[in-house]
This record gives structure tokens, C-alpha cells and sequence, in this order.
């Protein structure tokens, strides 16, 4: 645990869990001000940390969601690929956690529509994901589905088509044809689908997704 010394004011220093805490409160109070500054002092606490202590990252996470609920996203970029760094120095380039850490990135980049800034960081988030924990596991999908909506976005069909179905796949095997993950995928093919001069093809999956047929994944397999 770590502490602000005294400022001779007869108050207890706070500790960096305390001012953590206070700024969370702070939020749902809706008063950013307060949560910014309780941030920066346990932001200023973790400067005599060891380079690798979580806590470092995690208070900047922390900042760069504050920021983002201000719009002041260019702080969030900068506050995330800070916090990135950290990361990567606390447990290597191929950790889940540093994982956890992209995948915040490329959703920020997502978000704004920088899917040139996306694509490369989602690929190394599905790399460590079909490493870790296999190519058809569930962190595999849903990685292969978001790396899919961004080639999606950038008009790279045949690749983002692949993706979809190998996303897709996974879901139903993991957990059925209509859980909401596998049907928010299906629309997105099924957009792709009618981009391409599919119509016919997209029709059937977006009635399949509500329910209206059934035996979508017998037309559905996943690339070679």
C-alpha cells in the first residue's frame, strides 16, 4: 500500500486504493473535475513504483476512460498507449493481459473510425488469442469477428468474408445458433452479403437471425 506523505495539514494521507476509490465515486457522481484530480494524485503515487507494478497502467486506463466520457480523446489515445507500454513491460508481447491492453486500443481506433489504426492491432490480438488458446476458441472468435467488421469497414471483402464465417462458426459451437454475439455477426455478413450482389443470400441470414428459418449454419463453413 502505498501513501501520499503528509502535506502538515493534520490530515492522514490517503492511499492510492482510497483516491482510486474517490475518483470512482466521483464518476457516478458525475463530477470529472474531482475524479481527475484524485486520479492525478494516484497517478503521482505510482511514480516511486517498481516500472512493472500494475497499478501504473491501471490508473491510467482509468484516466483514459475519464477522458473519453469528456470527449477529450486525445488524451484517451495518449493515456491508452501509455498504459500499453506498461503492459507489455509487466508481462510481455504475448500475454493475455498485454492482449487485453490492444484490444482496448483497437476498440478506441474502432470507435472513431480509424480502422487503418485498427487493423494491425486486432491482428495481434487474434495472433496471441489462436496462440494462448487455440484457433476455434471463443477469445479466437470473437477477435476474428471484430478483426472482421473492421477489414469490413475498409472494404476488404474477401478477407473480412472469411473472418465472419470463421466467427460465426465458433459461436455455434460454443454457444448455439442465436446467442446475441452470433446474431450481431450474422447482420454484419449479411451487409456484406448485399454489398457484394448477394441479396438473396443476405435475405436468408437476416430472416435465420430472427428466428423466421432455421438451418443458417448448414450454409454456413468456415474457410479452409
Amino acid at each position: 500500500m502505498i501513501r501520499r506523505s503528509a502535506q502538515g495539514n493534520g490530515k492522514m494521507p490517503e492511499t492510492w486504493d482510497e483516491l482510486i476509490l474517490r475518483a470512482q465515486q466521483a464518476v457516478a457522481n458525475e463530477d470529472y473535475k474531482a475524479a481527475e484530480s484524485f486520479l492525478t494524485k494516484a497517478t503521482e503515487l505510482t511514480e516511486t513504483l517498481a516500472p512493472d507494478d500494475k497499478r501504473r497502467f491501471i490508473v491510467l486506463e482509468l484516466m483514459a476512460e475519464l477522458m473519453q466520457a469528456q470527449k477529450r480523446f486525445r488524451e484517451t489515445e495518449n493515456y491508452l498507449m501509455r498504459a500499453i507500454e506498461m503492459r507489455k513491460q509487466r508481462y510481455g508481447p504475448t500475454h493475455r493481459r498485454y492482449a487485453d491492453g490492444l484490444a482496448r486500443i483497437a476498440a478506441f481506433f474502432y470507435e472513431h473510425e480509424r480502422f487503418e489504426e485498427a487493423e494491425p492491432i486486432c491482428r495481434e490480438v487474434l495472433a496471441i488469442a489462436e496462440k494462448l488458446y487455440g484457433e476455434k476458441s471463443e477469445e479466437a472468435g470473437r477477435n476474428s469477428g471484430m478483426l472482421a467488421q473492421i477489414l469490413h469497414a475498409q472494404n476488404k471483402l474477401e478477407e473480412a468474408e472469411g473472418l465472419y464465417k470463421k466467427a460465426i462458426s465458433i459461436r455455434k459451437e460454443l454457444a448455439g445458433p442465436m446467442d446475441a454475439e452470433s446474431v450481431n455477426l450474422i447482420q454484419h455478413y449479411a451487409h456484406l452479403l448485399s454489398e457484394t450482389g448477394r441479396k438473396d443470400e443476405a435475405d436468408h441470414l437476416t430472416a435465420s437471425a430472427q428466428g423466421r428459418v432455421s438451418g443458417i449454419f448448414k450454409l454456413i463453413k468456415p474457410p479452409k
